[in-house]
């Protein structure tokens, strides 16, 4: 929204040229990341079907534990890729904080807060998917993951809402 209501304005020409490829991109993030959420739902259900599969013989337990393992596996990938695209989103932000249009640099505050939070709880489910796994190194190897997406998408998120209202601030003034 901060880059759609400066891109086009004759005050803002000077930023035209670098806001413009990051509201592109925040488009395609806003797209990618409404995919994922059907994602996210189609593997849950994948992993609640695993879970249905009966187990009454020896045979059927391990196609059953098979299954629920690399539904797992889906319901830990889907949810990561959110949070890898919710910390672009807050480092993206950044700019758009400083460059933006100032009168709704708030939103930007706001962006940064949501992206944030979608990251957070995206992680959340890679944790908790991830500690199911079987394959300890997999999870060894998703939970390192998580923590550099979170340390990394946490930072960028206080950036990007500090730049905001620091920008905020300076306009108020003007």
């Amino acid at each position: 929204m901060v880059a759609n209501l400066t891109l086009g304005r004759e005050k803002y020409v000077d930023v035209e040229a670098s806001l413009r490829p990051v509201r592109d991109r925040l488009t395609a993030l806003r797209t990618s990341l409404l995919d994922a959420a059907a994602a996210d739902e189609s593997a849950y259900q994948s992993y609640r079907d695993a879970a249905g599969l009966p187990r009454t013989s020896g045979r059927e337990k391990a196609v059953r534990t098979d299954a629920m393992q690399q539904a797992l596996i889906a319901a830990t990938e889907v949810p990561l890729g959110v949070a890898r695209s919710a910390r672009e989103v807050a480092e993206i932000l950044q700019s758009v904080a400083r460059e933006g249009n100032p009168h709704v640099r708030s939103d930007a505050a706001l962006g940064a807060l949501l992206a944030e939070a979608a990251l957070r709880g995206a992680l959340l489910n890679v944790r908790g998917n991830a500690a199911m796994l079987a394959d300890r190194e997999l999870s060894v190897t998703y939970l390192t993951d998580a923590d550099l997406l979170e340390e990394a998408g946490r930072e960028a998120a206080q950036l990007a809402y500090r730049a905001a209202m620091d920008a905020s601030e300076e306009s108020r003034f003007r």
